[in-house]
């Protein structure tokens, strides 16, 4: 059965007005660069730090006072290279220390999905500047107003309690947070809601730690900027189509391991789809070949989703 829930983007045919298009292409990759990052500065909390060319997360050691807390912002555009309606198959994000506390103390660091948006901001200096309208600092998303929901963000309100993704980060050099079932689901679900794509919060797991502080390269670092690798299956796509007579026909491919669902309307947009055929996963890819009567019909609009299977 397909999830009704899931987003149906797909290529659409009206019998007035056909065309061909390519089957459906194998798993692709693109790697993406942040659209935007910046830090959450404890130490000076109406500071903006989005133009430095690194990013703070954990605790600082506290040699010049108490210690803070950093947590850094990543976005990345996913819907500025995948083509809506793919399915996500594998990521994997890598990110860069440049830096580290003189004494420095190790620690797990979490991605965590960002569920309120936020303002990268322009200020280029190691401690940040004052920040200025829109720009995002410890207390604000985007100064002055509005603020976090607590001070740094609060779990449960402003990002995830659940970890997206996670890594043991000790010296210099780069370390990747690789692919799983959270982070792909994060990426899918900016995929198909494109408006809450507001990108991760990387935090220390032991901010109550002092010199888990890292300062990771950003997106202005020319030779470290933070990559994200993402392997993709292209959406389903109609391709083939003939008119004989009254019957309109068309191909598709059907991948291993998806469901697919062939439906039309009359008019479009559509307030109801009617089911045409239903494809249920199969353990082998073929090429499918649908034929629907028109007679009498002065146009008819069809559209072919593909949902995973989550075959047992």
């Amino acid at each position: 059965m397909l999830d009704s829930s899931a987003n149906r983007i797909a290529a659409w045919i009206a019998c007035a007005l056909c065309w061909a298009v390519a089957p459906a292409a194998p798993a692709e990759t693109v790697t993406l660069s942040p659209a935007a990052d910046t830090t959450l500065y404890e130490t000076t909390p109406n500071n903006n730090l989005g133009a430095t060319p690194n990013v703070i997360a954990g605790t600082t050691a506290g040699n010049a006072g108490q210690p803070y807390r950093n947590r850094a912002l990543i976005r990345f555009d996913i819907a500025d290279r995948i083509p809506a309606g793919a399915v996500i198959t594998s990521a994997s994000l890598t990110l860069t220390v440049v830096r580290i506390p003189s004494v420095p103390a190790d620690s797990t660091f979490e991605l965590h999905r960002l569920f309120k948006s936020w303002g990268e901001g322009n200020k280029d200096t190691n401690a940040g500047q004052q920040a200025t309208t829109g720009e995002a600092t410890w207390l604000s998303r985007f100064f002055l107003l509005p603020g976090w929901t607590t001070p740094g963000g609060n779990p449960g309100a402003d990002f995830s309690t659940n970890a997206s993704a996670a890594t043991f980060v000790t010296g210099l050099g780069s370390y990747t947070f690789d692919s799983g079932s959270n982070l792909i689901a994060d990426l899918q679900f900016w995929l198909d809601n494109t408006n809450t794509d507001f990108g991760w919060m990387l935090v220390s797991q032991d901010e109550a730690t002092p010199s888990t502080a890292r300062r990771f390269a950003s997106r202005e670092d020319p030779v470290n900027a933070p990559t994200l690798a993402i392997e993709f299956v292209p959406p389903p796509l109609i391709g083939e189509v003939s008119l004989q007579n009254t019957n309109l026909t068309f191909h598709f491919n059907v991948e291993a391991g998806y469901n697919y669902a062939v439906e039309y309307a009359d008019a479009f947009p559509a307030t109801d789809w009617l089911v045409l055929t239903n494809y249920e996963a199969k353990l082998t890819s073929f090429e499918a070949s649908v034929t629907h009567s028109l007679e009498a019909i002065p146009g008819r609009y069809y559209r072919l989703s593909r949902v995973p299977c989550n075959c047992r």
